[in-house]
């Protein structure tokens, strides 16, 4: 465990090694944020001289929330406007929202300072250990994939930098990403129904409110994530076409596209399109509108549902189906994938539904008809509700 010591600033990793903290203001965002440095230093008073040393150098031209600015650009510098070219080039505000966070939050406390043509292959390594040191705001380590995801930005950022400022090499060549590690979700929380656990569930879902159970069977039966169910809209269900038109997506209570920022269908199977014609007809007896734009979940004041909406109904279905678990909304669309690869699905007919981030790939099932769509849903119906009957050829 790290050593407390009294001196502001200063925090020790290990022998000889401390962890120096300045606050100061970055451009990027125009936030009052700390740098870190990670250094070796024989005792406490030598990091104490660093750390003064460090404050005196955010003093100087081209230092992070200093108004001049030198020819050699630090790394915050070039963050800034790498950051605004990527927006320019259509980055989604998710992934803008991403970046941003992981550039002020762990890349740019630490190397924000240096100039990017003096970061070397030592600095990056430095930064992922002190990166896999770090701590979240509830105190725990942070879990080996937020950190190499962390690591795939600095990648990217530097690598682009290797070419706009002419750079003779990437520092962060030959950096290996850390070793991969269980996540905090273990197997006895999968969070995935298995087959005889999902009918149990949607016998308990179909007692709650119509809404409630339309938008657990839709889950379960197309694999949505949840932001995509709380977003869909009356006229993205087509009966005519016997399909669910998947256009865009609820992020940070904002409407957006896709994760992918693609577009994909799923098929209207007779169980999704009977539990939509009840909770129509809920939304009617309520004078809500129910065509056109209007969203097919509207909450209280009309707004997109949060993935909250669903806890205590979740708390109550698993209640009284008798399952011991952790289960969230986000469970739904694993159930699917789970339970259609163990029903061995064609991975085309999977894909094509759930939807997929490589372009290459999403061109790659672009072919797959409705009706493969509709058997591989029809195999999962009968196989957690017995009594459904056959599709209509």
């Amino acid at each position: 465990m790290p050593r407390k010591i009294q001196v502001p600033g200063i925090r020790q990793l290990g022998p000889g090694l401390f962890e120096l903290r300045v606050q100061t203001r970055y451009p990027v965002s125009d936030k009052r944020r700390a740098i870190r440095r990670v250094v070796e230093a024989a005792s406490v008073r030598d990091a104490l001289g660093l750390l003064e040393g460090l404050r005196e150098e955010l003093l100087q031209p081209g230092a992070p929330g200093t108004a001049a600015r030198t020819t050699r650009q630090t790394l915050t510098d070039y963050a800034r406007s790498w950051l605004d070219q990527k927006k320019t080039n259509g980055m989604k505000p998710s992934t803008e929202a991403r970046y941003l966070d992981a550039l002020e939050h762990a890349i740019l406390p630490v190397l924000g300072s240096k100039h990017v043509d003096e970061i070397g292959r030592t600095d990056i390594k430095t930064w992922l250990s002190w990166a896999a040191r770090s701590r979240d705001r509830r105190g725990r380590l942070r879990v080996h994939a937020t950190v190499n995801a962390w690591l795939r930005i600095l990648k990217s950022l530097l690598r682009d930098a290797v070419g706009d400022l002419e750079l003779e090499r990437d520092p962060t060549m030959g950096v290996k990403a850390l070793s991969s590690q269980p996540t905090r979700v273990t197997e006895d929380e999968p969070n995935s129904l298995a087959s005889d656990e999902l009918r149990r569930f949607l016998e308990a879902a179909a007692k709650e409110k119509p809404e409630v159970y339309a938008i657990c069977v839709l889950g379960f039966f197309t694999g949505m994530r949840f932001g995509e169910i709380a977003a869909l809209r009356w006229k993205d269900v087509s009966e005519d076409e016997g399909l669910i038109h998947i256009r865009q997506s609820v992020w940070r209570n904002r409407i957006t596209t896709t994760k992918t920022g693609k577009t994909r269908s799923a098929a209207l199977h007779p169980i999704i399109l009977d539990a939509f014609h009840a909770h129509r007809a809920a939304l009617v007896a309520r004078n809500l509108p129910v065509m056109g734009a209007a969203l097919v979940f509207p909450s209280g004041k009309g707004s997109c549902h949060r993935a909250s909406y669903l806890k205590r109904p979740f708390a109550r279905i698993l209640k009284a189906a008798q399952i011991k678990m952790r289960f969230s909304p986000h469970g739904m669309r694993r159930t699917y994938n789970n339970l259609m690869r163990q029903e061995h699905v064609d991975r085309a007919v999977l894909h094509a539904t759930i939807g997929h981030s490589s372009d290459k790939m999403t061109e790659h099932y672009s072919h797959v008809t409705k009706e493969e769509k509709l058997a591989a849903v029809d195999r999962l119906a009968r196989l957690v509700v017995p009594k459904a009957d056959p599709i209509k050829k």
